[in-house]
């Protein structure tokens, strides 16, 4: 297995693969389905195919995170059918029914080819559900006749605008009141707001992370960021604040936190690097957050040096074990580690 693959679809268990195809011109109703006779057999070209798209849709494409909604259960009802008879090629075959009546509905729509991916991320152990439009206007990634892949080398992955994400494993947990900490277990890419909106009605996609779900990921990822390339402490706290600055003005001004915009101030050099490392599935951080104020407190790191007395606090501690009274003006100090308390004159 050459170095490549194993980079890149080394954590892809590709259970089942179909593409299919509807031919319809923009400015037209009528749409045409080509179906696929068959599922893929899967190889490492499919293998390599689906880790390229898993990995550049969490790296390049900033998914915004969701639920499914409640205008249109066809797609969910269908999906769960498939979960049930185990049944691919027939699940793929009626969905496919389902969009080209959606598209049947947007004279703007085109068509294109619809891939549909079953496959477990072995890295989380997650079960997921891919699908997935691209057009194919020179046929270098798709082979016309038999609908199977050519080339995934010629896919311009990161352009992918049409894309849903459904992680199985956790909308199983959710459904089941197993997983009470997430609310959100599908994540779709919004491109061109007429393409996005056609195919969000197919899935039924729909943004429902909670401010403080959003805001909390995005902490917890800025952590884990500044853990793992080993931001000295004084570059920490400074970048903290900065980003503390910026957060608390959006959600002041009730404007929407741009992850791009953290990710910038988290690292002028490289401003993607950041959002990169956030939009993985491990913290599924949006591209768009509505932040909520009392999980952005936390970033925020509080430094105070006079003649006689220096303060310095996360603020993750208030109300904890730091509690300031604005009233008395006062700041009360409790659990104090030993090592101070050795210090303190009796």
């Amino acid at each position: 297995m050459s170095e490549e693959i194993k980079k890149i679809g080394h954590n892809i268990d590709l259970k089942n693969l179909v593409i299919h195809q509807v031919i319809k011109e923009q400015g037209s109703r009528p749409a045409i389905i080509k179906k696929a006779k068959h599922l893929i057999t899967i190889e490492e070209k499919e293998k390599l195919f689906i880790g390229r798209i898993n990995k550049v849709y969490r790296q390049k494409s900033n998914p915004i995170y969701g639920i499914f909604g409640n205008e249109d259960n066809t797609f969910k009802d269908l999906l769960n059918g498939y979960l049930r008879t185990h049944n691919f090629y027939t699940f793929s075959i009626d969905a496919l029914k389902h969009y080209k009546k959606i598209l049947e509905a947007q004279a703007a729509s085109t068509g294109g080819f619809v891939i549909f991916a079953h496959f477990i991320n072995t890295d989380y152990k997650d079960e997921y559900l891919l699908v997935l439009t691209i057009n194919n206007k020179n046929g270098y990634v798709v082979n016309d006749t038999d609908l199977t892949i050519n080339d995934s080398k010629s896919l311009e992955l990161n352009k992918i605008d049409v894309a849903c994400m459904i992680n199985i494993s956790k909308w199983r947990a959710i459904e089941k009141g197993l997983d009470k900490e997430s609310k959100t277990y599908l994540s779709f890419v919004k491109g061109n707001k007429d393409v996005s909106h056609y195919f969000m009605s197919f899935i039924d996609c729909n943004n429902k992370q909670t401010g403080s779900e959003a805001t909390q990921k995005l902490v917890e990822a800025m952590d884990a960021y500044c853990e793992e390339y080993k931001y000295d402490r004084e570059t920490k706290i400074s970048k903290r604040n900065d980003v503390y600055k910026y957060c608390n003005d959006c959600v002041t001004n009730k404007k929407e936190i741009q992850l791009a915009v953290v990710s910038a101030l988290l690292n002028p050099e490289k401003p993607n690097h950041f959002q990169e490392f956030a939009s993985d599935e491990k913290y599924g951080v949006s591209a768009v957050i509505s932040g909520d104020k009392t999980k952005i407190k936390p970033i925020k790191y509080v430094i105070y040096k006079g003649k006689k007395m220096s303060v310095e606090f996360d603020c993750d501690l208030l109300n904890k074990d730091v509690v300031y009274d604005s009233v008395k003006k006062s700041l009360t100090l409790k659990n104090l580690p030993q090592e101070l308390i050795s210090q303190i004159p009796k």
